[in-house]
């Protein structure tokens, strides 16, 4: 994948550091980058399968830092001698017994092994990859045609194509977003890199503008209205299950 850097001449290199230099200027100039792509007119079996071969190892790695994160913590929570229950242990009221929760947190039972998880993270890695592509691929779609940013001879092909090269840009973003799980400072991280998510959520946007032939408010626009319509939906969903959990109480 060449992408020609502004003043400079494009350069074939070897991947991967061809690669990762045309992934990085796609990132730092969306605008040229994807219009760049989007006049290779790739295929949308050239485009998944680039984006398969960069997203999946990065998903196993965010999966299996995920399920090791969450292993410490529940050794914490599962040991009475953690500094997090000696804290808890001094502020009880009077009427709690620290022993019987020592007792309760005794009884836990030992996480499972990372080597029996790490499986299971592998089998799921590529389909956590595809369903993340259809879904920003549907909701971004229906938005850009919202705004009258999909043309008649443009079909759900082309976006299909465009989020798959933008996923593939992403990559980047995955890679850095690692740095969370870094123990101490990982904490620290936090908001940094979701600033950075959010940039590469929008960027899609330029992607759509790009391989769609429309202006590029209109895909960013695209990728802002999916949050909202996402976040409406969800908080309509989350105010059903009140109202039913309250008539079920009465």
């Amino acid at each position: 994948m060449d992408i020609p850097e502004p003043n400079h001449p494009p350069a074939r290199e070897t991947f991967p550091r061809g690669e990762l230099h045309a992934l990085w200027l796609c990132a730092r100039f969306p605008s040229l980058g994807f219009q760049a792509l989007a006049a290779r007119n790739p295929s949308l079996l050239d485009a998944l399968s680039r984006m398969l071969l960069w997203r999946v190892p990065l998903a196993l790695a965010e999966g299996a830092l995920g399920c090791w994160s969450l292993g410490r913590l529940y050794a914490t929570i599962s040991d009475p001698t953690s500094p997090l229950w000696q804290a808890v242990a001094k502020g009880l009221p009077p009427d709690m017994q620290w022993e019987d929760i020592r007792a309760w947190i005794q009884e836990l039972p030992p996480p499972p092994d990372l080597s029996r998880i790490l499986p299971w993270v592998a089998l799921l890695a590529p389909l956590y990859v595809l369903s993340l592509w259809l879904h920003d691929a549907f909701w971004d779609h229906g938005c850009l045609w919202l705004l009258r940013g999909v043309q008649r001879t443009q079909g759900f092909r082309k976006t299909m194509v465009a989020e798959a090269e933008s996923l593939t840009v992403g990559s980047l973003g995955t890679l850095l977003a690692l740095l969370v799980y870094l123990p101490k400072i990982g904490v620290f991280l936090a908001l940094p890199v979701g600033i950075l998510g959010a940039y590469f959520w929008v960027l899609r946007g330029f992607a759509l503008a790009a391989f769609h032939g429309c202006p590029t408010w209109k895909g960013v626009l695209a990728t802002v209205l999916h949050v909202l319509l996402l976040g409406l939906g969800s908080l309509l969903l989350l105010l059903l299950c009140m109202v039913v959990m309250f008539l079920a109480a009465a």
